[in-house]
């Protein structure tokens, strides 16, 4: 976990607390670099000598914002190293991924990373994707993509206060898990990743502007106006999300809205039989969506058990219809080996329960079990067994994460 850190004005020590309400509470996964460069001030602590629900005091430095790594080798769920990497928080970071994917279809991601820091409080991002198939959820478009090019920078005299602009992965600020987020450590099946009903609004790569503002230890507020269409050509502020999270202990609530054109056409399974009249059907890029999701998780240290459910709400508010979507289920942590997990989980996609009954379709609908474990210090495997739409299909899945540090390569 990445944990963040604050000044005792009173020595030289630093007040470590809990980085779990921007969802990598117990994970050293890719939205790592999230936390950092939207929280800023944070650093690796031993597990077996802190517990995520305290406040400790420990003497060890604090990075900037600038210091951010997006994944670290070898990598545990709650990461086990105290010393960073680098004692320069200046220093350039550049992280190469490569995962495949198969559940029914194939999937595979070259993803190369990396930040440039300008300054204590300022640095320059940018992430490009080399993809095949469409098993990313966090990445829209195949072939090469660049799915970031941003600008983050904080208040040097009020730390809390942080602001991004440019191309960003919404995905990685809003609606964030740390036990159903990640499709290459998480669930496999994307009901379990970003809430259905914020994805089909727009919650994705997108053009913009966000505000990040930590209010208290245990209160957040974030907001994004961004652009519906990824095009420049078309680029216009009218999308707009927000979010609060609210942390007690080791459990986090978070509430989010947004507001966007369907400017990718998308919805609910059934909206794409409606008839609009004069022989159109489904929707619009021109219309207009709104969507809610309400995220919670728990981590229970003794059993070292992280609990989530999820529920979404969207409407095309031109066709006047809804649909809605949910997901509950559980993490088990270091079970079998270190750095190994078990996830079982039940959802159900985006749907209108009216529309599909009419239609006689099944219920979309899932049921997962995945286990994943590291293989070698920059390599991690799993493999998934679902039962879809009402058990009518079963899936046998398996993945393969890799994942190198090549910071070197800027020296």
């Amino acid at each position: 976990m990445r944990a963040r850190f604050q000044a005792n004005p009173k020595n030289e020590f630093y007040s470590v607390t809990s980085g779990q309400e921007f969802g990598c509470s117990y994970t050293n996964e890719s939205c790592l670099r999230d936390f950092d460069r939207t929280v800023g001030l944070s650093k690796q602590y031993d597990p077996k000598s802190f517990q995520p629900s305290e406040d400790n005091w420990v003497s060890i430095e604090p990075k900037k914002l600038a210091q951010i790594n997006f994944e670290e080798a070898p990598e545990r769920p709650l990461i086990p190293e105290i010393e960073p990497k680098d004692d320069n928080p200046l220093a350039p970071t550049l992280n190469v991924q490569g995962a495949f994917l198969n559940q029914v279809d194939t999937s595979a991601r070259l993803r190369l990373q990396g930040t440039y820091p300008i300054s204590p409080h300022a640095l320059f991002g940018a992430t490009v994707d080399l993809t095949t198939g469409n098993g990313f959820s966090d990445t829209e478009e195949t072939g090469l993509s660049l799915n970031e090019l941003y600008f983050t920078t904080s208040v040097p005299s009020y730390s809390n206060l942080r602001f991004v602009v440019g191309l960003m992965d919404l995905t990685s600020y809003f609606d964030r898990n740390s036990f159903a987020k990640d499709s290459t450590t998480h669930f496999f099946n994307p009901v379990f990743q970003t809430n259905p009903a914020l994805a089909a609004a727009g919650i994705a790569s997108r053009p913009g502007v966000l505000l990040n503002w930590n209010l208290t230890d245990n209160l957040e507020v974030r907001a994004a106006g961004f652009s519906s269409d990824r095009d420049l050509d078309d680029f216009a502020f009218d999308g707009f999300s927000s979010e609060l999270a609210f942390r007690v202990g080791t459990a986090i609530l978070r509430g989010t809205y947004l507001s966007a054109r369907d400017a990718q056409k998308d919805g609910f399974q059934e909206i794409f039989s409606l008839n609009r009249g004069d022989n159109e059907f489904g929707p619009k890029s021109s219309d207009r969506e709104e969507a809610y999701g309400i995220n919670g998780e728990l981590y229970i240290p003794a059993l070292k058990m992280g609990l989530f459910g999820r529920y979404g709400w969207y409407e095309n508010l031109d066709l006047d219809e809804s649909g809605d979507t949910y997901s509950v289920g559980l993490n088990l942590l270091d079970l079998f080996m270190d750095d190994d997990r078990l996830g079982l989980g039940y959802g159900r996609q985006l749907s209108n329960d009216d529309l599909r009954e009419d239609e006689g379709n099944k219920v979309p609908d899932v049921w997962e079990l995945f286990y994943d474990v590291r293989v070698s210090p920059n390599v991690r495997a799993g493999v998934t067994l679902q039962g879809r739409d009402e058990f009518s299909d079963t899936i046998l899945g398996v993945r393969v994460r890799a994942d190198f540090d090549v910071s070197n390569l800027w020296d």
